[in-house]
């Protein structure tokens, strides 16, 4: 662990970037950060065991760093491990991951100030973070923008409601991710969904804000472009996300939702090797599994095809 000392006030805002083999990217992000219109904040960075020169080129940064930089090195374990011990390190209050493949846009820190702070103070406790949009390179709005200025919202209700596609940018409060740790014992792809769906039916809101706070320039190789085969190799942590999904009781989920994830967890189940008898045993709802067990048999047999196709 290595992390240059400065000598002023504890930083509002936790910038975390967990990075493997990244470091010709990491420099995009650095210079982002520099050109950041406040300066409270620190870059923390957990490398998930690179085998680039990732810890140099980090290292020459923090030499003259106008901010704090943390970089912590583990095994490489996953990026749900990542999250986890970068949430135990931070210290600031608001958290945001930032992928060694995005940057943020230069007002973007003093925003999520911004906003964080237009929630009353009595109010806080009961929101876990606030959210923004994310643009790809050439500045179009990934998946779909918000239909007002700002939404208190949650995780689930935004896309089963409000009908939001595509990625945001969600900023957490860092005690609050300290609460709802990833499962570390599930493989090494644990979707953030997972954790994002529990902290949304634990009751905590989000304040989802129409503007673009950072640029996405997703990678051949990265965990977007690889999801399915990330989740046929790690299935029992993709299970888990569609069967708490579709099982939620306190959050509106209209029924051809609930059957499509059941399919997906019949899908990802039969690639953790469980058996249809043991998903009947495991099951709220007997009658919407049972409509989309043809269906998630229908969904693994193509993914085998494609796995086998590209040789994996």
């Amino acid at each position: 662990m290595y992390m240059r000392e400065f000598s002023t006030l504890e930083p509002r805002i936790t910038v975390f970037t967990p990075t493997f083999n990244r470091g010709r990217l990491l420099t995009r992000v650095y210079r982002s950060l520099q050109e950041q219109t406040i300066r409270q904040f620190e870059w923390l960075i957990v490398d998930d065991g690179s085998q680039d020169d990732t810890e140099e080129i980090v290292g020459q940064w923090m030499a003259d760093s106008q901010f704090p930089i943390l970089y912590v090195r583990q095994p490489n374990s996953g990026k749900h491990v990542a999250i986890n011990r970068g949430t135990h390190l931070a210290k600031g209050e608001l958290f945001v991951i930032l992928d060694s493949d995005d940057w943020l846009l230069p007002p973007a820190l003093e925003r999520i100030l911004f906003w964080w702070e237009s929630i009353p103070c009595t109010e806080r406790s009961s929101f876990a973070g606030v959210a923004g949009l994310y643009a790809d390179p050439s500045g179009a709005i990934i998946g779909s923008a918000l239909p007002r200025k700002f939404l208190d919202s949650n995780a689930i209700e935004v896309r089963t409601r409000w009908k939001l596609r595509g990625d945001k940018l969600e900023v957490y409060r860092t005690d609050v991710l300290r609460m709802f740790p990833f499962p570390e014992d599930l493989g090494k792809f644990v979707p953030e969904g997972l954790v994002w769906n529990r902290i949304a039916a634990a009751g905590y809101k989000m304040r989802y804000v129409n503007e673009v706070w950072a640029v996405a320039d997703y990678q051949p190789d990265g965990l977007s472009a690889k999801s399915v085969y990330l989740r046929a190799q790690s299935p029992r942590a993709a299970r888990l996300y569609y069967k708490e999904f579709t099982e939620l009781t306190n959050v509106y989920i209209p029924v051809l939702r609930r059957i499509r994830e059941y399919a997906n967890f019949t899908r990802f189940s039969l690639h953790a090797q469980i058996s249809p008898a043991q998903q009947w045993k495991e099951v709220r709802s007997k009658a919407l599994w049972l409509i989309a067990l043809p269906i998630g048999l229908a969904a693994f047999l193509r993914d085998l095809t494609m796995l086998r196709r590209n040789g994996q």
